[in-house]
């Protein structure tokens, strides 16, 4: 089996605080987002909000550590998210619950798969409304997009070296 290639490393975000960069071989994971979501939101006639994401701020290192490897908690931000969906990018305004792109995340005993993307506030709508004057935000299907399937061992590393690499070095 080929497996999907993670790196993970800390990156300066518009004289704010360091974000988490993903490629995904090779690929910044913002980049692969906004071309998937491109079409949905031109559709929906949307399309500023494609890919309309940042990397998760360095503030979250620990909860990364943990809700990305498979380790949701209960208070962990980053695993509040239905469905045991944890977000993996935030809003680019750098609001995590503003608009963020959560995924499941599986870890097997070869092999860590991110699969079942969802930006929340474009999911399907299984229960009614809380707000019934207001119509139904546009649903967009992520279905197809994914999933990625990376070396066990190869991601436990990527994940864990953000836990001490700087931008600094």
């Amino acid at each position: 089996m080929t497996f999907d290639t993670l790196d993970l490393r800390w990156e300066f975000w518009d004289g704010e605080e360091d974000t988490v960069l993903i490629l995904v071989n090779g690929t910044p994971l913002v980049e692969l987002v906004r071309r998937w979501e491109d079409v949905a939101a031109q559709a929906t006639g949307e399309r500023s909000l494609a890919g309309s994401y940042a990397g998760l701020p360095r503030q979250f290192a620990a909860e990364i550590q943990t809700a990305w490897l498979g380790e949701p908690e209960r208070g962990n931000l980053l695993s509040n998210f239905v469905g045991e969906r944890v977000a993996l990018l935030e809003c680019g305004c750098g609001e995590l619950l503003c608009w963020p792109l959560v995924a499941r995340i599986e870890v097997g005993e070869r092999e860590v798969r991110w699969l079942d993307f969802q930006q929340i506030h474009r999911m399907k709508q299984e229960v009614p409304s809380v707000r019934p004057n207001r119509p139904p935000a546009p649903f967009w299907s992520y279905a197809g997009f994914g999933p990625f399937v990376f070396e066990r061992a190869a991601y436990m590393r990527a994940v864990r070296s953000l836990g001490w690499a700087s931008t600094d070095s």
